[in-house]
């Protein structure tokens, strides 16, 4: 009867663990900013797992996504107008909101002629391209204080 007892309980606890460590492993950090710099990995292998052309090139759009008001990503905002070669990107938070910021990657054949993107990798998936899934917060300031006497 004992033993009975002893595996039921074992067995919740072994199904209250699963769940809590599963639930923190998808967790997002929201850091709390007004500016914050993304930096990812350089793109040197196509979808398929084989190396990027030596005469082609791959660049980069960020994006970014309100949490709240857009939480599928449906429509996301363009942050750079012409793609960008570099591996990071400082962005500034203007209005209050929790953010989700994306990036894409773009491949360009030796006439710079778009050939192709990426899927958007987003800061809130967990796995392999994003292991520490994180997301931004934004807060305004109070007003100043007003008639010091």
């Amino acid at each position: 009867m004992k033993s009975k007892k002893l595996r039921k309980w074992s067995m919740i606890a072994a199904l209250i663990m699963t769940l809590v460590f599963a639930g923190s492993a998808f967790c997002v950090e929201w850091k709390t900013t007004n500016q914050a710099t993304v930096a990812w990995d350089a793109v040197t292998t196509l979808d398929d797992g084989s190396a990027v052309p030596a005469n082609n090139t791959v660049k980069y759009r960020v994006y970014l996504s309100n949490a709240d008001s857009d939480p599928d990503k449906a429509s996301p905002a363009l942050l750079t107008a012409e793609p960008i070669t570099a591996l990071e990107y400082t962005l500034t938070l203007n209005a209050e909101g929790r953010y989700l910021v994306g990036v894409q990657a773009v491949r360009y054949d030796e006439n710079s002629t778009e050939v192709g993107t990426s899927t958007i990798n987003w800061s809130d998936t967990n796995g392999e391209a994003t292991p520490n899934p994180f997301g931004l917060l934004h807060y305004l300031p109070p007003a100043a204080p007003a008639n010091l006497r």
